[in-house]
């Protein structure tokens, strides 16, 4: 009877609002994102020097302290396929994409224009290699439907759904609905698409590769199409393929990463070699960018700016 009548006593001096509560605190995940990732070309030859692991060691840290980690991945990783007559085509080996999950990379978009240089084959193959690596890849499927499929990562309860479209032609390969192929955008469905996913998810998160390279201002077709995604229901928008910094714009109260730049990264035109490592806190319909990183690419590794 005395623990009793202390309880009701302790109860009734509450402050309002202190009283016990069995509600939960709004679930809250961390999202780490960087730009474009490339494996082939003059970053092979890095890897070849020091290995694959050694492009992540001033990074590994921020990339793996998030609960989730999205890039843009900008090659193949295939051994298979015939390279199409275009001037920049990449593949890389497919045992890379070890790498990319151990050094913290969840959420890899395919949604670009490289996912095709070397054929079909290659890109199944690039899809298989980095769900075996333990990752989740979205934008680009065995058929269109799957290529734009809203992929979900729960995290301490949340509901993070990803979308990820290209906006840029894939050269030498036809993009047919009914084959494998990466999730072009269409603005005249895409806010039928926004609606669709955001009604599975807590909050949407949708990736573009779009714009005009080393062009430091987002284009008016970016910015349209960023606010047909969020007037829908997306939450965050990131945005690569430019492979320089444009702009983090909030538009209601949403923020939009119109390019995120290189991350690792052999580009050697002025401004490519600066970039940035961003955090977004993510709760329910609700996205805020916490921190941005710079990040300096020396000889295609990137490295925070202390």
């Amino acid at each position: 009877m005395l623990m009793r009548a202390w309880l009701f006593a302790l109860l009734i001096t509450l402050p309002a609002g202190c009283a016990p509560s069995n509600e939960r605190p709004p679930a809250r995940v961390t999202l780490v994102a960087v730009g474009d990732v490339l494996l082939c070309r003059g970053v092979g030859k890095q890897i070849g020097k020091h290995g694959a692991d050694w492009l992540f060691d001033d990074t590994r840290h921020v990339l793996k302290g998030g609960d989730v980690a999205f890039c843009n991945l900008e090659c193949p990783l295939s051994k298979r396929g015939v390279a199409h007559k275009r001037r920049f085509l990449f593949r890389a080996d497919p045992t890379l994409a070890n790498s990319l999950h151990s050094n913290g990379l969840s959420v890899i978009s395919l949604a670009n224009n490289h996912t095709l240089d070397y054929g079909r084959d290659a890109m199944l193959d690039t899809i298989e290699a980095l769900r075996d690596a333990g990752m989740v890849s979205v934008g680009a499927g065995r058929d269109g439907d799957e290529a734009s499929r809203l992929r979900i990562v729960t995290k301490h309860g949340l509901r993070v759904g990803f979308l990820a479209f290209v906006d840029l032609a894939s050269y030498g390969v036809v993009t047919l609905p009914d084959r494998p192929t990466v999730s072009c955008v269409d603005s005249q469905t895409l806010p039928g698409q926004i609606r669709a996913a955001k009604a599975k998810c807590d909050v949407l998160v949708v990736s573009f590769h779009w714009g005009v390279e080393y062009m430091r201002r987002p284009t008016e077709r970016q910015r349209k199409l960023a606010r047909i995604c969020i007037d829908n229901g997306a939450d965050l928008i990131l945005g690569h393929h430019p492979h320089v910094l444009q702009p983090v714009e909030t538009y209601k109260g949403k923020p939009i990463a119109y390019s995120m730049g290189g991350f690792i990264w052999d580009g050697r035109t002025l401004g490519s070699g600066r970039s940035a490592i961003y955090k977004f806190e993510l709760g329910r319909s609700s996205a805020r960018l916490s921190t941005t990183m710079p990040v300096a690419i020396t000889a295609c590794q990137p490295r925070l700016v202390r």
